[in-house]
């Protein structure tokens, strides 16, 4: 004892979980021993107010810290300096890793002293994996039931006891609730508990390895469960239901996204119904703008903010500093001049509200079911973790299955609308920047059949109704020699194409219909399709001129042609590889 207080040395009991039967020779014995030059660093799994609590005085001299795990960049210095350089392993270990320092150093052992080269596909690392998990599991190792349930709860992100009767299948929780409330790897969240990032993505890894259906079975359950809730929930709760709606989707770039490593961060989001433009655009300055356009954006969120109508959503960090922001437009009459003037974001409106679309804008607010969605920002040294917390936040508004604009940037945004099934309407170059402008209407296919659609990896296109077909068909068919109209506006029969390929693919879905309509059809409708061919298709003789060819009256004539448009609205949907099979 006089050897560390001469020296002032620092003293690390480790595991502390496993030796609290020496709480009181520590608080009696050894710590009123030392003097206040000697630091005591007490490591475990649980706070250690939980078994110092009733002692009055320690409370107010221990300091607690949590300590997090690696993030992306800490691994990757640490895999360094074990001497592991080839990137695309390094990549492999960190995703595999989650963060967590002790899968993080066996990882190393393996590539280090195994020879190890690729760590998804080498059985050395799942047998490591399971050992890791046995380990950090040794607080239920004793009930098979807790165990069950931790292993659960790893295919989900935020979990009560409702959802834990859904994905186990089990009507009574209670206990086996309660017991989670008391493992160390089991953290409080906003609406309910969630175990440890980086503990979860090691179970889940080597529960999809060991189990791979009954994983599947799991994320199923759980999404059925938190659909069911959406149904009947109330607005406050329908953001955080659709998060973990997009967290049950196994899909790279949806968890970097809304829930990377970065997520760890301490940030909140919340509502703001009155905010100053000026210190919104001074934060939108501190993101990564772009500065051809500075001027232009910072008059739309000014003019943005001001309109009523407008969601906000501000990001703050611990200390209540705002970090970042999103907002969405209720597109109506009273706002679409807003975007209308902007060089960017108007060349979307514009396009996608051509003027057949333009009357069925709704006039004011209340009415709206069209939503842009502005530029998401997160302007400080912790963006990634402000940006994951936007997104979540903003997948809210997709619960009101209306339709969604925006315009990206940046090639990863462009990726992650993708992948969330939002179809490129238009395509522009300013200032050696690509903008790209996305829209997806979930106004026919619902939140439900557009989530499961995603999750499931289909086409969410939802069936066009006849009325919308026959209109595209008869504009393709008027315009029908003008490839950059087709492009931009026959979105129903070229669902999924790239704008280049637009244009071909709608002349060749009409001469397919064409033909089908031909064998298919009866006799009665030749004339009918005669009738746009020759006045639409071949154009080789005026409207007039098609009339004597038929021999019929004006009045019949276009009555032809509205028959015509009919029977290929028809043969499309009816096409094996047409917008309905597409749905």
């Amino acid at each position: 004892m006089a050897r560390l207080n001469r020296n002032r040395s620092l003293v690390l009991i480790d595991t502390f979980e496993q030796f609290e039967h020496l709480t009181s020779f520590l608080q009696q014995d050894l710590l009123p021993r030392l003097e206040t030059g000697v630091k005591v660093v007490i490591a475990g799994r649980r706070p250690l107010v939980l078994a110092w609590g009733r002692a009055d005085a320690w409370p107010k001299i221990v300091r607690l810290l949590s300590v997090p795990g690696f993030t992306a960049n800490e691994s990757r210095a640490y895999l360094a300096r074990r001497g592991i350089d080839r990137r695309e392993l390094i990549n492999q270990v960190v995703t595999a890793t989650a963060g967590n320092p002790l899968a993080l150093s066996l990882a190393a052992d393996l590539i280090a002293q195994l020879g190890v080269r690729d760590l998804a596909t080498d059985p050395r690392w799942h047998l490591a994996s399971r050992s890791l998990v046995r380990r950090l599991l040794s607080e239920a190792a004793d009930d098979p039931n807790l165990m069950s349930a931790v292993e659960a709860c790893s295919a989900i992100r935020v979990f009560d006891e409702a959802t834990l009767s859904a994905i186990t299948g089990q009507e009574d929780v209670s206990r086996v609730f309660d017991r989670l409330c008391r493992l160390s790897i089991i953290k409080p969240a906003a609406h309910g508990l969630m175990l440890d990032d980086h503990v979860r993505a090691i179970i889940a890894r080597d529960l999809r390895w060991r189990k791979p259906r009954h994983y599947q079975e799991l994320q199923q359950r759980a999404l059925e469960h938190f659909k069911d809730r959406l149904r009947n929930c109330s607005e406050s709760e329908r953001g955080w239901l659709i998060a973990e709606c997009f967290f049950l989707w196994d899909n790279p770039i949806i968890r970097d996204m809304f829930f990377g490593p970065e997520t760890l961060g301490n940030v909140t989001v919340e509502p703001v119904a009155n905010v100053d433009p000026d210190d919104v655009i001074e934060l939108y300055a501190q993101g990564p703008q772009h500065v051809s356009q500075f001027t232009a954006d910072a008059e739309l969120i000014s003019d943005v903010l001001q309109f009523s109508g407008t969601r906000v959503r501000v990001a703050r960090d611990d200390e209540g500093t705002p970090v970042g922001f999103s907002m969405v437009l209720p597109v109506c009459q009273e706002s679409i001049a807003f975007l209308e003037r902007h060089p960017l974001h108007g060349i979307l409106v514009k396009a996608y509200f051509v003027p057949a679309k333009r009357d069925g804008i709704a006039v004011g607010v209340q009415e709206a079911t069209a939503h842009y969605i502005l530029p998401v920002v997160a302007a400080n040294a912790a963006k990634g973790a402000v940006r994951c917390a936007l997104f979540r936040d903003l997948a809210g508004i997709f619960g009101l299955s209306g339709t969604y604009l925006c315009t990206s940037r940046e090639p990863l945004m462009d990726r992650l609308l993708t992948e969330c099934a939002f179809e490129m309407v238009t395509e522009s170059h300013h200032s050696g920047m690509v903008a790209r402008g996305w829209a997806l209407d979930l106004t026919r296919v619902g939140f439900e059949g557009w989530i499961q659609a995603v999750i499931d990896g289909r086409q969410v296109q939802a069936p066009p109704s006849s009325g919308d077909l026959q209109s595209e068909i008869f504009a393709a068919l008027i315009h029908w020699d003008d490839p950059a109209w087709l492009a931009m506006n026959c979105r129903l029969m070229s669902p999924g194409a790239s704008i280049s390929d637009r244009a071909e693919l709608t002349r060749q879905t009409i001469r397919e219909a064409f033909a089908r309509a031909r064998t298919d059809c009866p006799a009665s409708m030749d004339k009918a399709l005669r009738a746009l061919e020759l006045a639409y298709v071949k154009r080789s003789v005026g409207h007039k001129q098609a009339m004597h060819t038929l021999s019929v009256s004006r009045a019949t004539f276009y009555r032809l042609c509205k028959q015509g448009v009919r029977v290929l609205a028809d043969q499309v949907v009816r096409a094996p590889n047409g917008p309905a099979a597409k749905g």
